[in-house]
């Protein structure tokens, strides 16, 4: 496989800058949870951007616009979703000192978008957080677990699971804090949470 080749490649300026710097933007200038408008631009556009909406089982009565305006964003309002998030901002990177908290805000957040959807909502609740704390939190979804897979001899095994977090997202998230170690020392660079997204689709992506 060519990693550092892959590296270089995730490392460079990407064709969906763009786009995501208006999520980025969007959740710079409206980083708050009090308004419902504010809630439903960001859970809406965060959610079908990155194929993770925030869905439930409707009945044929119900429709997505009157979810969005009379669930999702008002239950946001009444949860403590600022709290939490101003919470993990106290930390700059991922590191073993601020893992705790980056599993502990996404357990949080998942649960609030489980009780919301009734569906399970792990890959939301990283994009959802990553948006807001782009430094700290991993992007989790299905391709980026293979790819991290495919660089398993290259890590060590998981930490034992843990009740008071989402265990599949805590290994997912122990695993891209030792990639990034890994290629640091390895490599000479610090990848940031945004390239190690972007390095993991690359890697699945390899035929290896």
């Amino acid at each position: 496989m060519r990693l550092k080749a892959l590296i270089n490649t995730a490392i460079a300026e990407s064709p969906w800058r763009v786009g995501n710097g208006v999520l980025y933007n969007l959740c710079r200038t409206r980083p708050g949870h009090k308004e419902v408008p504010d809630v439903i631009a960001k859970v809406w556009l965060i959610g079908r951007s990155y194929a993770a909406a925030i869905e439930r089982r409707r009945t044929k009565s119900d429709t997505n616009d009157d979810f969005y305006v009379e669930v999702v964003g008002p239950e946001i309002v009444a949860s403590d979703l600022d709290e939490w998030i101003s919470e993990a901002k106290q930390y700059n990177s991922p590191s073993d000192k601020s893992l705790p908290t980056l599993l502990k805000v996404h357990h949080e957040t998942t649960q609030l978008f489980s009780s919301i959807s009734g569906l399970e909502k792990r890959s939301l609740a990283s994009k959802y957080l990553h948006f807001h704390v782009p430094r700290l939190f991993y992007i989790y979804d299905t391709r980026a677990v293979q790819g991290l897979s495919k660089l398993g001899k290259l890590l060590p095994r998981a930490g034992k699971s843990n009740a008071n977090v989402d265990n599949e997202y805590r290994k997912f998230a122990e695993k891209c804090l030792s990639l990034q170690g890994y290629i640091e020392i390895h490599y000479g660079v610090r990848l940031s949470p945004r390239e190690i997204d972007n390095l993991l689709l690359l890697v699945q992506e390899e035929a290896i």
